[in-house]
């Protein structure tokens, strides 16, 4: 267990928690995300990224850290970031991608993901990484600002193929922040 702040903290995802990750995002991601989906169904996406196989997958992956954000000893997110994992487009230095970050409706707004962030980069630069990159939904405008107010910068676009997505929601940012 990771001790972020006094009542937040960051447990490390294993392969045996597969059951509890399964129901903690079919808890968060669906208020946050079912309008980009046709018929208002994620299911699919859900299956795909949060399957067994696709859990074995990333947690064997190097340098990948997965943890369950918890706050007054409960579950509200998860928190997914890779070391050493450059921007190949625009820069070949070292990078820390920050690939997944979801919390609840309820713990948002409540400076949880600042803090987390904050850890993030710190941990990024302790491993000499002069980067942090993500990518998130062009429609997602609460989030783009919160990015932007942490320092992140738009540096490209691009267009995600799920057909079974609104083809007007397609849309991502990919977004850069300098940790020097």
């Amino acid at each position: 267990m990771i001790t972020i702040a006094n009542t937040l903290q960051l447990h490390e995802i294993t392969l045996d928690d597969f059951s509890e990750l399964n129901e903690l995002m079919e808890d968060i991601y669906p208020p946050a995300y079912k309008h980009l989906w046709k018929n208002e169904d994620c299911n699919w996406y859900l299956t795909k990224c949060y399957s067994f196989s696709n859990l074995k997958e990333e947690l064997q992956e190097n340098e990948a850290k997965y943890f369950f954000v918890i706050d007054n000893s409960k579950k509200i997110g998860i928190l997914r970031f890779i070391f050493n994992h450059p921007l190949k487009e625009f820069s070949k230095e070292s990078s820390t991608y920050l690939h997944r970050i979801y919390l609840a409706q309820e713990a948002q707004g409540k400076g949880i993901a600042q803090q987390l962030f904050h850890w993030v980069e710190k941990e990024a630069k302790g491993k000499n990484n002069h980067h942090i990159w993500l990518e998130v939904m062009d429609t997602q405008k609460q989030a783009l600002k919160f990015y932007k107010k942490l320092g992140f910068k738009e540096i490209a676009q691009k267009h995600l193929e799920f057909n079974r997505l609104h083809e007007h929601l397609r849309g991502m940012f990919i977004l850069l922040k300098d940790l020097a």
